[in-house]
């Protein structure tokens, strides 16, 4: 039997600048560190609970304390944990996910192989990411787009009155591809057809979650008739039906924070897969830890939002790169590759 022991601590990470979506604003994120030790090796993982499902940087804590010590004949076989984690309290999303993280990191590095060689991903290098623009007034928006400058791919945050307003001010300045996140913002399927409509004039490639998650025949409605490929992001946290989501949506936003694990990850990936529909990676607002192992799952994405770390005012350790054409590249180096 092996015994992991388990060490949380709070990760608390102030941002660049304040990020606003459609729900509200924050200066700073209030996450967890995990560090498991086992054998003299150390796995690293990190949680970012968001208060969207009910969740918190003490609510993870407190399940990180009560689930104690991970004891296990098979350390190898992760499958065990994430049973033992369900069955031990329903949600914490973020919390499973960052254990089970660290866990995975252990392995690679008792294994002494990189985790996207062991999980036998297509290659190291994933597909571009974006840079993510909270919510702003439209004259910061182009201070943004300068601070932007290296990244080819834009993600901006919609979901005002003043929508083109902020779209109208970043192309006074760049061309590049957006996607759009309304999170949630448009109430109505007239105002997001609307959005639509104007936002097909303007290289966008992609809209997340245009309505609340419960306006189910709304969606239905709005993605026969939208012209821009549609991501369920609020919609999803992996325990949905894909093929109902296939009516509302052309593709599936996956975030290790909601679904709880990286093999849940790419279960609901693979699923998505054989019914046709597109798949993206996001983030939450965390460090290089979390983003680190969120680009691991990208590798087998058609889009990445992996750009979380880049917000914050420093981070703990260097894990993904971001190459100069905006590519996410793994290090190779044994488990998640953090230095």
């Amino acid at each position: 039997m092996k015994t992991f022991k388990i060490e949380i601590q709070p990760l608390d990470l102030p941002l660049k600048r304040r990020f606003t979506i459609s729900r509200g604003s924050r200066d700073e994120v209030n996450n967890v560190l995990i560090k498991v030790k086992c054998d003299g090796i150390t796995g690293i993982g990190e949680a970012a609970p968001n208060h969207r499902y009910n969740e918190s940087q003490q609510s993870a804590m407190e399940f990180l304390s009560e689930f104690g010590d991970y004891i296990t004949g098979n350390p190898y076989d992760i499958s065990i944990l994430v049973q033992k984690m369900e069955e031990h309290l329903e949600g914490e999303y973020s919390a499973k996910a960052g254990l089970e993280m660290a866990v995975y990191d252990w392995i690679g590095k008792k294994l002494n192989i990189p985790l996207y060689k062991l999980l036998q991903a297509p290659d190291r290098i994933g597909p571009r990411t974006t840079y993510t623009f909270g919510i702003d007034q439209p004259e910061v928006m182009k201070e943004k787009v300068v601070e932007a400058g290296p990244y080819p791919l834009l993600k901006i945050k919609l979901g005002t009155d003043y929508d083109k307003d902020i779209i109208n001010a970043i192309r006074e300045l760049t061309d590049k591809p957006i996607l759009v996140d309304a999170n949630e913002g448009w109430t109505t399927v007239d105002q997001a057809l609307g959005m639509i409509g104007f936002l097909n004039k303007q290289n966008v490639f992609v809209i997340e979650q245009p309505m609340p998650a419960e306006c189910v025949k709304e969606m239905q409605e709005l993605k026969l008739k939208s012209t821009i490929p549609l991501i369920a992001d609020e919609s999803i946290t992996g325990k949905e039906s894909l093929k109902d989501l296939s009516t509302q949506f052309h593709g599936i936003n996956i975030k290790l924070m909601k679904t709880g694990a990286i093999s849940t990850s790419l279960r609901i990936i693979h699923q998505a897969r054989k019914i046709g529909m597109q798949v993206m990676v996001g983030c939450m607002i965390e460090s290089a830890i979390a983003d680190t192992a969120s680009a691991l799952v990208a590798l087998w994405a058609d889009y990445a939002d992996v750009d979380g770390h880049l917000l914050l005012a420093e981070n703990p350790v260097k894990g993904l790169e971001i190459l100069p054409q905006g590519h996410i590249q793994l290090k190779d180096l044994p488990g998640l590759g953090f230095e």
